[in-house]
């Protein structure tokens, strides 16, 4: 070899070091070149937890990586700070899709995610006690009737007992709620108001009267710190600082708490909206159509829902960043004695104590299997 030859490959090896050494460095710092952009960034992460166990979880079509059996998460390092499409999948399940942004020095969490089975098993349930355990309406201890409130239990209840004729706890009202040990009240004169639950000490809380309308139906909702009230289909929300109703949402058939009490779901005939209380924002989750109303609109835990569309049950997520997963439960639905049976006019009911759907169809009633662990 020539001195020649051997200066060329010197000079090589010392060009390769120059421009290898500095991304070595510059990647274990945590920065990256993106060519899209020409320059170099600072990454980001992506972390995902979810259920069930050994599931794929794919980056951009490229990145792979699969949770265990102890454990089910993934964290993928040293992404480019810009959308991420985050795939998980497993054999038997819907896969779960979702883009997902990534910024600089971050990890972005995709923690609550859960996976649904393709085939959910039913049986039928011939023993309907715990049915209607599930569907019975708790009583706070009162009732209202003609716009006054009666006591049906408890001390209160007994003490007007000893009269001849029911006295009310309160007169002229149009919608009330139970809140810790007080009652809180719609007036007719469009006053919010509370007291004790014998009716006595009544506070006035609102300043200026709603307007009322007898024919209308109102429903108090207890929402952490807030209070709101519908009024048909429309909901309202009290401004603790103003001391009045406002307008907040609407056209709402149906609204529910989260079990967390940090979300709240409400669903009208085309459009199902999540109200998250953390980040102040209503996000709309999924759109019908006018063939098809909405209803039946349940949490299923803090971060799945279940609804019926027409006559589909439809299982969503409440997470809105980027498309929201949704998926369709089979128009026929297997039994375990390996009959299907087609879903027609169904209702359900959701149970927070077996993570089980009760899906009633007719004098039909079906229990799923555990749907979420």
């Amino acid at each position: 070899m020539t001195k020649k030859t051997r200066f060329i490959i010197l000079l090589l090896c010392f060009v390769a070091f120059l421009l290898i050494t500095p991304n070595i460095l510059l990647y274990s710092l945590g920065y990256r070149a993106d060519f899209e952009n020409m320059k170099i960034t600072p990454t980001g992460g992506i972390y995902v937890r979810v259920l069930p166990k050994e599931a794929n979880v794919v980056i951009d079509n490229k990145s792979e990586n699969s949770t265990g059996l102890f454990s089910n998460a993934v964290f993928v390092q040293d992404l480019l700070p810009k959308e991420h499409i985050v795939l998980i999948k497993k054999d038997g399940y819907y896969d779960y899709q979702k883009e997902l942004p990534v910024t600089k020095n971050e990890v972005t969490k995709l923690e609550n995610v859960i996976l649904f089975k393709k085939e959910i098993s039913f049986e039928v349930l011939s023993d309907r006690a715990q049915f209607e355990i599930l569907i019975e309406k708790k009583s706070d201890g009162f009732k209202m009737e003609n716009n006054n409130l009666y006591a049906e239990s408890g001390e209160v209840a007994e003490v007007k007992a000893l009269k001849e004729k029911p006295v009310p706890v309160i007169k002229n009202l149009v919608a009330y709620k139970t809140i810790g040990g007080n009652i809180m009240w719609v007036g007719l004169d469009g006053f919010l108001k509370n007291s004790e639950t014998s009716g006595l000490n009544t506070e006035i809380l609102s300043q200026i009267p709603l307007k009322i309308d007898k024919k209308n139906i109102y429903s108090i909702i207890n929402f952490s710190e807030f209070i709101f009230l519908k009024e048909n289909n429309n909901l309202l929300l009290f401004d603790g600082e103003k001391k009045y109703f406002k307008d907040f949402y609407g056209p709402v058939k149906e609204v529910e708490i989260s079990p967390n009490a940090n979300k709240m779901l409400m669903c009208s005939d085309d459009k199902v909206t999540l109200y998250d209380k953390e980040k102040d924002k209503i996000a709309a989750l999924f759109y019908g159509n006018l063939a098809e109303k909405i209803r039946s609109c349940s949490f299923i835990n803090n971060d799945y829902i279940v609804f019926i569309m027409g006559e589909k049950i439809m299982i969503s997520e409440t997470d809105s960043r980027g498309n929201v997963n949704t998926v369709s439960l089979p128009s026929a639905i297997k039994m375990t004695n390996g009959e299907n049976i087609r879903i027609v006019a169904p209702e359900i009911f959701w149970s927070n104590q077996d993570k089980k759907l009760y899906i009633l169809m007719g004098d039909s009633l079906l229990l799923s299997e555990k749907l979420i662990p």
